[in-house]
């Protein structure tokens, strides 16, 4: 544990707290709720235990002020059908992302199909935080299109230079200009161009692009924002998956259904950056893809800071103030 960053730190411990209230909410009103203690809630819970006292209130605070959003949108946590109709709650383990589910806590009802999920995020919006390396078919894990070969040509310079660097134990700054020149302007120009060739060449690529990075469930993402003293509740309807009638009680409001991206428009540099770059697809969706090194040392892969930009202006967002 000692190891984790402290923004795995904080987000496994946001996790444990959202899970423990939603717990104890629907339990403390008669709701017959089960929480699956896996290995992914006994490491979420060690973490949340680690932080002191002022901190674990702040994670506490945050998830339970969603509550009352959450169950207005969201009947099936309440609307029981009978004593029998059991919830319950767990905690993904962090394959599950790797396999395309991003949610990290997931409500559902034992005994009917009915189950949503939260993806929770501390002080952090980011999507993916993907690596481009030598032997890394980003193509392939991406979109289920391999990349050409003209791309493993293209990039092989860019690591073999690399590995001299590791063999020097070079540091990043060590590197000076060269980090700019020889590594992450080339990477980037040819990750640009790989992509936009396997979109020309394959249907569905945009779709299957943001499916690898919101996942392929429907979901709600909970984020946390100590800088302005909220929390942020959106909802990524895909395709209707979420906002349904349980037992015949609606929701209260409704979050409208969002479709996925058709079409790259612009796919370029930000402005006076050499290590970022935006996507502008169809639909309201923006993307950043930004490049850098996750140590100190010069590594074999360099890793992306990926975010949305921008979403479907229907999409539902509620800003809710602690």
């Amino acid at each position: 544990m000692a190891s984790d960053g402290k923004q795995v730190r904080n987000g496994k411990a946001f996790e444990y707290a959202i899970a423990i209230q939603y717990y104890t909410y629907l339990k403390d009103r008669c709701n017959a709720v089960s929480i699956v203690e896996n290995n992914a809630f006994a490491i979420a819970k060690r973490y949340f235990e680690g932080f002191p006292e002022t901190e674990r209130h702040k994670f506490l605070q945050a998830a339970y002020n969603t509550i009352d959003t959450m169950v207005r949108i969201e009947p099936g946590l309440t609307a029981r059908e009978n004593d029998t109709d059991t919830l319950s709650i767990s905690l993904n383990d962090d394959m599950s992302g790797e396999k395309g589910d991003v949610r990290d806590i997931v409500f559902k009802r034992l005994k009917s199909s009915w189950e949503i999920g939260f993806s929770a995020k501390n002080n952090n919006d980011a999507v993916k935080h993907s690596r481009l390396g030598k032997n890394l078919d980003f193509g392939q894990a991406w979109t289920g299109v391999p990349c050409s070969d003209n791309y493993w040509e293209e990039i092989r310079p860019i690591f073999d230079y690399i590995e001299e660097c590791i063999k020097n134990r070079y540091t990043w700054n060590d590197l000076g200009q060269n980090k700019r020149d020889l590594i992450y302007l080339p990477l980037l120009k040819a990750f640009k161009k790989e992509l936009l060739r396997i979109n020309h060449n394959n249907a569905h690529i945009p779709e299957m692009l943001l499916e690898y990075l919101i996942g392929n469930h429907p979901f709600y993402k909970i984020i946390k924002d100590d800088s302005h003293n909220l929390v942020i509740v959106k909802a990524f309807n895909i395709n209707g998956g979420l906002n349904k009638p349980y037992n015949k009680v609606r929701p209260a409001y409704s979050t409208p259904s969002i479709n996925l991206p058709h079409r790259i428009i612009e796919f370029e540099f930000k402005e006076n950056s050499d290590t970022t770059l935006n996507m502008v697809l169809d639909g309201g969706w923006e993307i950043s893809f930004r490049l850098h090194n996750a140590s100190s040392l010069v590594e074999r892969s360099l890793k992306f800071d990926i975010k949305l930009l921008g979403n479907p202006p229907v999409l539902f967002s509620q800003y809710i103030f602690q």
